[in-house]
């Protein structure tokens, strides 16, 4: 039988073989099916896949073997156990803020000032810290 007239091997599924394009460019593939005429590739890390008949493809290069494998190695990524792991709880003070302390002869202090001893008797601190700011705020002087 002439050296022409073998067929060409079909590359074993799973192997990575390489293939120069017409326009020069390189081309490399994991094999990953054959339908009998063509063999199906998918490129190395993921992406298109392409399709070559077995006469087109050759074992990679040490180099492109290299290339291989840095295109299929995962990246690191954030340690997993740290990025789970929960930020400690903020811990707020036992210790009540002190009351505003009213301006001696200003009605809307002394409103504001029992208004803000009310709400502590009833737990409703949000509210009585409203009271608190508003003591703390609002204008004393003339305009």
């Amino acid at each position: 039988m002439p050296g022409s007239d073998r067929p060409t091997p079909v590359p074993d599924l799973g192997a990575f073989m390489a293939a120069d394009t017409p326009e020069g460019q390189l081309r490399l593939g994991k094999v990953t099916a054959w339908d009998g005429e063509f063999v199906h590739l998918q490129r190395p890390g993921g992406g298109t896949a392409w399709t070559a008949a077995p006469s087109e493809l050759r074992r990679p290069t040490e180099d492109e073997r290299a290339l291989i494998r840095v295109l299929t190695t995962p990246v690191a990524g954030v340690d997993r156990e740290r990025q789970s792991r929960q930020e400690p709880p903020v811990v707020l003070s036992v210790d009540a803020l002190p009351p505003a302390v009213p301006v001696p002869g200003c009605a809307r202090c002394a409103v504001a000032a029992e208004r803000e001893r009310y709400c502590l008797r009833a737990h409703d601190h949000s509210a009585a810290a409203d009271f608190r700011i508003e003591i703390r705020s609002h204008p004393h002087e003339g305009p």
